[in-house]
């Protein structure tokens, strides 16, 4: 499978090359649909994008497990791994190859990835991230804005309901501000518990 993927490419554009990649597979290779849209890890902030649709190679569990023999004779319940592929689609920088390292897109699924990687940077730093754009979606759109914006009080009428939901989406700024600053806060007991100790 990796020879095949390297031989005809990583990335697919047109309906010919996923069906080259398909016929130089297995028949019997078990094809996956990633569950998300992934971003380039390491994506300058302000870059232009391209959003590119990739396969790549994983390893999937088959659903029914297989009775494997230990060396003790015990007949056990295996999980089977299979080698299969994965379309997905990644967001990356205008004219940059696909990345090596790429992250979920979704903010929530961002910091549950990096949580369990142990990255207490990153989950922090993607909950800012969707706090900030609840916050967004909670707010009035700026004065003269064109268009009908996505935004919930573009959809309410009622003056008091429409500042209370205001109210909301500022205590969500004020919180994703908050939290931005545990991280340091963290790093800061840390060096001190490292002196204390």
């Amino acid at each position: 499978m990796t020879d095949v993927l390297d031989r005809l490419g990583h990335e697919v554009g047109t309906a010919g090359e996923p069906a080259a990649l398909m016929a130089a597979l297995s028949a019997s290779t078990p094809v996956s649909v990633a569950e998300t849209l992934s971003v380039d890890a390491h994506l300058p902030p302000a870059a232009a994008t391209v959003t590119s649709t990739v396969v790549k190679a994983i390893r999937l569990i088959e659903s029914e497990p297989v009775d494997v023999v230990e060396a003790d004779g015990r007949i056990q319940r295996h999980s089977k791994v299979l080698p299969g592929i994965e379309l997905g689609t990644v967001i990356l920088a205008e004219g940059q190859q696909n990345p090596d390292k790429t992250v979920p897109y979704p903010a929530a699924e961002q910091a549950l990835d990096a949580l369990g990687g142990g990255d207490v940077d990153g989950t922090v730093a993607a909950y800012v991230r969707l706090l900030g754009e609840v916050a967004e979606i909670l707010s009035d759109p700026p004065p003269g804005t064109a268009g009908m914006p996505e935004t919930v009080p573009s959809w309410i009428d009622d003056a008091d309901l429409r500042q209370e939901v205001a109210v909301e989406a500022e205590r969500l700024r004020y919180g994703a501000a908050r939290l931005g600053c545990a991280p340091q806060e963290v790093a800061r007991e840390a060096a001190q518990f490292a002196d204390e100790a």
